[in-house]
């Protein structure tokens, strides 16, 4: 058996004049030297020689289906059929422990290849006959035989009991992914949601506080009247009750305003009374607490939290 001397380091304490720190130390050890496994190698070398050959098939058929489609563009169209059914292998390896899965993407490189190898084999025949057609439409079905063939070895066959305890794991697997992306989209519903009821209750606030103002500047005082009766310098005769302009009224903090505001900020029932109370203490408890009944229903009638 071989063995190799690898150096490795450790840490060890070290005193100087009383005082200890750990410094690292290198040390060998003698490790046995594994065998080379030399069925990856050559799965790799196969592997890598199928790499090359497709790609002298993509060059191949590239040059063979644009000149079918009269050149320029056409190359980078034929790259199309080629480069699919390359895509579609990806799909297949991606699937090597999903039999059932990895069916499909079979089926479907097989038909792209075969149609690949098609229209190489129209261009060779208006080309230079069917010698040419036969050879050059070979160059993608070996290419992809040989691909077929490095599948089929490495393939990972289970068992049907397997097969079903491999299928519940992922199953069990995408259910979490499910549930993770639906509440992401909940989460991002309800924060939305939250947003739009923030927005109405302050342009609620707003639209309160401007017809608040409106109805003051609204008021026309006695003394304005009186101001504009001596100013016009005529008498006018004494105004009966129904034509009497009545004093300005000052309106008080607004109830229900107050109430919506102290339970969109969270407040209880007890402690929205109390608040207005506080604020408004000649107001009758029972006419406000039926307010904030009033206002809690609408709150949750718009469906606020």
């Amino acid at each position: 058996m071989k063995f190799l001397t690898e150096t490795r380091t450790r840490l060890v304490d070290r005193t100087i004049d009383g005082t200890t720190h750990q410094v690292s130390e290198p040390y060998t050890v003698r490790m046995p030297k594994l065998p080379r496994d030399k069925d990856t190698m050559a799965l790799v070398g196969v592997s890598g020689l199928v790499l090359a050959l497709t790609l002298v098939a993509i060059v191949w058929s590239t040059y063979s289906i644009g000149q079918l489609l009269g050149g320029g563009v056409g190359y980078a169209a034929g790259m199309v059929f080629d480069a699919a059914w390359l895509a579609v292998l990806l799909l297949e390896w991606l699937a090597r422990f999903d039999p059932a899965k990895r069916e499909f993407p079979r089926k479907v490189g097989w038909a792209l290849a075969l149609v690949a190898a098609g229209a190489i084999f129209l261009e060779g025949m208006l080309a230079g006959g069917w010698q040419m057609a036969a050879v050059g439409a070979a160059v993608s079905i070996v290419a992809k035989v040989l691909w077929w063939a490095v599948f089929k070895h490495i393939d990972k066959d289970l068992s049907p009991a397997d097969s079903q305890w491999v299928a519940a794991e992922m199953s069990k697997a995408n259910a979490k992914l499910a549930i993770a992306g639906v509440r992401r989209q909940a989460a991002k519903a309800e924060v939305a949601a939250r947003l739009e009821l923030l927005a109405a209750e302050r342009d609620l606030n707003e639209i309160a506080g401007l017809d608040h103002s409106m109805g003051a500047n609204e008021v026309i005082t006695a003394e304005q009247v009186r101001e504009h009766e001596g100013g016009s310098g005529r008498s006018e005769p004494p105004l009966n009750r129904a034509n009497t302009v009545r004093e300005p009224v000052v309106q008080g903090p607004n109830i229900a305003h107050l109430a919506r505001v102290e339970l969109t900020a969270g407040a209880s029932k007890q402690e929205a009374l109390e608040a207005i109370l506080a604020k408004v203490p000649d107001a009758k408890q029972t006419s406000v607490e039926a307010t904030i009944r009033r206002e809690r229903n609408k709150l949750d009638g718009a469906g606020y939290r």
